[in-house]
């Protein structure tokens, strides 16, 4: 029987992680319905902490501007966030 521990081991590969021109450190995770959501890494005031993430909620669309800047992604003012978020992790 498989534990709760080792979903959730699995599911992180469904992260990717972006860095921009800035310095910014953005993980990214696409569900199976091609939504998905965009995390900025805070960096931790501490050197054994764990950064905190924090969701770019309602920039979406400019984290994503800022990750292609610094990326061989392409984003695409004409196309909606998931249409991009599905280029971004895909790779194309």
């Amino acid at each position: 029987m498989p534990s709760d521990a080792n979903d959730f081991v699995e599911k992180l590969d469904s992260f990717k992680e972006f860095s921009d021109d800035k310095g910014g450190h953005y993980l990214v995770i696409q569900f199976e319905d091609d939504s998905g959501r965009v995390f900025k890494k805070q960096p931790s005031d501490d050197g054994r902490s764990i950064a905190e993430l924090e969701i770019c909620e309602g920039q979406t669309r400019n984290a994503m501007r800022r990750i292609s800047e610094a990326t061989d992604f392409e984003f695409d003012e004409d196309t909606n966030t998931q249409q991009n978020l599905r280029h971004l992790m895909r790779g194309d």
